[in-house]
């Protein structure tokens, strides 16, 4: 297959497909400089650099002065936003589930094989149509998330190099949808995955500009979010809001890509292992740092705080364990309302109700809204200096490291790859919602323990020997579930080589990419419609 007939030509006339080309070119060398640059200060804190606020953009920090530009009419009310795939099936449930705003993701939710990426952004023209500048209850503003910086377009090549996935969502979503929003009285809003440096948000600022010149857009029409997914980031805030600040919106939490990326940058270190994944609660002392740094830093700013999503899943007949999970939702999202968080995610429709219902105590206790809130912030309080150790401070964290939560981040990481493989790309596993930004904090944790030879509670040490006495164990118990030979050895050789790596991948999900890619050529090869 001609990995230049994809489904671009099927989403892009020519003068579309000129712009994407004609956008890659431009920003390719800066988006080469900038995943260089992660990777050189990567090497700089593996050498015992500790990451702090920059020095030489001290004068934005300490500015009372500049705010950012008031959010639209219908990204004022944010109370939940509710996250899937984007898909037809996805929508559906979102689109009347009651959230206030639908993200369409892209990124970890979606597998990013030519038929699904072109049937997501017919869903997503689809309703943007039905879109208006109009926040009804009940009615979910439209927001899309990209692919990262760090991914490639495995079915783009220009000049012989593939192009960028964010280059290319932006502009297939701008040139299919932009126009329809606008004339429907709302805008092109996305949410912007994974950014380290206040220099990536330059990097989406010229390619949003570029991007609306090019397709006839006005400029500035496109507001975005930015999800506060790395460490990296906490330290740059101002920074980030600053160089966006005629098109941010919000801030959000992202929890769980924010422990790997944690575990990403100080994971060879050994005081900083962490115990299973449940035991690492937004209540320690890194996490609510970081949460805290977000809330303030959005309210001095005349920004929305938006909390992170509880991957906890809850459907079907109500039972003692749904019950479990709405309290556990609901404890989480009144602890992020008083502290003060505007909204938050959630990751099925189920739990909208229960998200919605502590921030809307919270409002009506103070007798105020979003309106209220964002007037209130008109007049900036000076902020607080940055405690880098804070941010990193992870001594306190209660519970260690088990057997048990060793073989859930297998199980789940092995299911999860396997399941993605085949186009599935979120899973529930043990109530709790698997998308590729757990997956990658599970494999990071193995190969933290791996690496230090973690004891865990029960006595056994991590060793390859545990490791693959317990892979054999979950290769089973997955062959008995039916699961298909090809992908489940797939998925095994990903997961552990990234386990037992001396250095593991900043991505899995970047070779996990490759290897859909071959599977994709070989189904499209063989005629199937999936692919």
């Amino acid at each position: 297959m001609d990995r230049q007939d994809t489904y671009l030509q099927h989403l892009l006339d020519d003068d579309a497909l000129a712009v994407l080309r004609g956008l890659e070119r431009e920003l390719r060398a800066e988006r080469a400089a900038l995943l260089q640059a992660r990777k050189e200060l990567a090497r700089e804190v593996h050498a015992g650099r500790e990451l702090a606020p920059l020095e030489e953009t001290r004068s934005v920090r300490e500015d009372d002065g500049w705010r950012v530009s008031p959010p639209p009419a219908d990204l004022t009310y944010r109370l939940v936003e509710l996250a899937t795939p984007a898909t037809a099936e996805a929508a559906k449930g979102a689109l009347s589930a009651g959230a206030d705003v639908w993200v369409a993701d892209l990124e970890d939710m979606l597998v990013p094989t030519s038929g699904r990426l072109q049937v997501a952004h017919q869903v997503i023209e689809e309703v943007a149509s039905t879109r208006t500048g109009d926040a009804k209850p009940g009615v979910p503003t439209l927001m899309v998330r990209p692919r990262g910086l760090h991914l490639p377009e495995a079915y783009l090549e220009v000049d012989g190099q593939p192009a960028s996935a964010s280059v290319v969502d932006v502009v297939v979503f701008l040139a299919r949808a932009g126009r329809v929003l606008l004339d429907n009285g709302t805008g092109p809003y996305l949410y912007l995955p994974k950014l380290e440096t206040w220099q990536e948000a330059r990097w989406w600022e010229d390619l949003l500009s570029r991007a609306e010149a090019a397709l006839g857009l006005p400029a500035g029409c496109t507001r975005v979010s930015v999800l506060v997914e790395t460490v990296q980031a906490a330290y740059q805030l101002e920074e980030i809001l600053h160089t966006l600040r005629e098109r941010v919106t919000g801030l959000a939490a992202g929890r769980w890509d924010y422990v790997f990326s944690h575990l990403r940058t100080y994971g060879h270190r050994p005081d900083h292992a962490l115990p299973d994944r449940d035991a690492v609660t937004m209540n320690t002392r890194f996490l609510r740092t970081y949460t805290d740094l977000i809330v303030r830093t959005c309210h001095r700013r005349g920004v929305q705080a938006i909390g992170g999503p509880i991957a906890l899943a809850a459907s079907g007949p109500f039972d003692e364990s749904v019950a479990m999970t709405h309290a556990r939702v609901n404890r989480d999202k009144a602890r992020e309302a008083k502290q003060g968080f505007d909204g938050a995610w959630a990751l099925h429709p189920a739990l909208v109700p229960i998200v919605r219902a502590p921030f809307e105590e919270r409002d009506r206790l103070a007798g105020s809204g979003a309106q209220d809130r964002l007037r209130d912030r008109e007049h900036p309080e000076q902020q607080p200096p940055i405690d880098p150790h804070a941010l990193r401070d992870v001594s306190t964290l209660p519970g260690t490291a088990t057997l048990s939560g060793m073989r859930t981040a297998l199980r789940s990481s092995l299911a999860y790859l396997t399941g993605w493989l085949g186009g599935v790309g979120t899973l529930t596993v043990a109530g709790h919602i698997e998308d590729f930004g757990t997956v990658e904090l599970a494999r990071m944790q193995l190969w933290q323990w791996m690496t230090h030879g973690e004891r865990f509670a029960e006595g056994p040490t991590m060793s390859t020997r545990l490791l693959d006495r317990m892979l054999e164990d979950e290769i089973a118990l997955m062959r008995r579930r039916g699961a298909r030979e090809d992908l489940l050895q797939h998925a095994v050789d990903l997961l552990r080589d990234s386990v037992v790596a001396d250095e593991p991948p900043p991505f899995l999900s970047v070779r996990a990419y490759e290897v859909l890619m071959s599977l994709d050529l070989s189904a499209a090869a063989e005629g199937d419609p999936a692919a």
